[in-house]
């Protein structure tokens, strides 16, 4: 049983800026459902379709970050990586399916088999996409006055997911209100199929990286090339530390890496000098692989192991 902990005030602050960033997004998106619809903007339409499709993924992201600043986490001895990989590959593949959807619209309206936005209908999508592109900015400048540099993954992950809807929505914006000024209905026709076109890629390249993240994850990946070089250049350094390699195991688990390495140490050595070993070897390698969480098993004749906290 783990007992759980009481968040700080700066955790608090996160959560709450999240918190207002999400609740002023859903209540777009639901504006923006009514105009986009009432309009006849395939644009807006994927605008939505893409905002509810990523609020999934901030509502989860919240409701991780939440339980990890309560301690409610602590039964998951590999971290909550795994759990948040599988919610994001769910996530995905209901992305590339809205995507999908969105792009049969935008060929629907290619060839005349969907009716085209109005004037006046596109003019308000494009008060409304302006007004999202505005809450959008701040939004993004609420959680970047929460994360400085040295924040938690999570909280760097959501400010470039920020930034990356505030530049999307500035696309947007810009396309309708294009195709809501022209007077040429091919024009406005055009514009409005390109923004379409432009959310669906968008959403497929969110899904794409989602997929390329969570997937090798869950399937217990090693460590990368870059993370067993440091590896490498860990044990290299305390290469007169240990008499003996017996093993070297790493896995992911999110944006945590877990090593655990076996040495075999002189037995001619007390368990103080040991530890001391131990204690500075793990200190290395935490050095060379951030995000790190490093298990020394040092054994010795009388199959002494040692495994100092992380």
């Amino acid at each position: 049983m783990f007992d759980a902990t009481q968040p700080t005030a700066a955790q608090l602050a996160r959560e709450r800026s999240l918190v207002v960033a999400m609740t002023l997004d859903g209540l777009l998106i639901a504006l923006m459902l009514f105009a986009g619809a009432a309009g006849g903007s395939l644009t807006l339409i994927a605008e939505c379709v893409r905002g509810t499709l990523m609020l999934a993924t901030e509502f989860f992201a919240l409701l991780a970050m939440r339980r990890i600043h309560r301690g409610q986490l602590a039964a998951l001895e590999f971290g909550s990586g795994k759990l948040e990989q599988a919610a994001n590959l769910a996530i995905a593949a209901g992305m590339l399916l809205g995507a999908g959807w969105i792009c049969f619209g935008a060929f629907e309206l290619m060839l005349g088999d969907r009716p085209a936005g109005t004037p006046g209908g596109l003019a308000v999508a494009a008060m409304f996409a302006a007004l999202n592109t505005y809450l959008n900015f701040v939004a993004w400048m609420a959680v970047q006055q929460v994360t400085p540099v040295g924040s938690p993954v999570i909280m760097e992950a959501q400010l470039r997911s920020r930034a990356v809807k505030l530049l999307s929505s500035g696309v947007v914006v810009a396309l309708l209100t294009l195709s809501a000024l022209s007077l040429d209905p091919v024009i406005s026709k055009a514009c409005d199929v390109i923004g379409a076109l432009f959310v669906a890629a968008y959403i497929v390249v969110n899904a794409a990286e989602m997929i390329r993240g969570g997937l090798p994850d869950l399937l217990d990946r090693c460590a990368d090339e870059a993370m067993q070089r440091g590896i490498n250049r860990a044990l290299a350094r305390h290469f007169d530390d240990y008499d003996q390699l017996q093993r070297v195991r790493s896995r992911r688990s999110g944006t945590t890496v877990f090593v655990e390495v076996a040495l075999g140490f002189d037995p001619q050595l007390s368990f103080a000098d040991v530890d001391r070993r131990v204690r500075a070897i793990r200190a290395t390698f935490q050095r060379e692989i951030a995000e790190a969480d490093v298990s020394i098993i040092a054994a010795t004749p009388a199959a002494i192991s040692l495994q100092p906290a992380s």
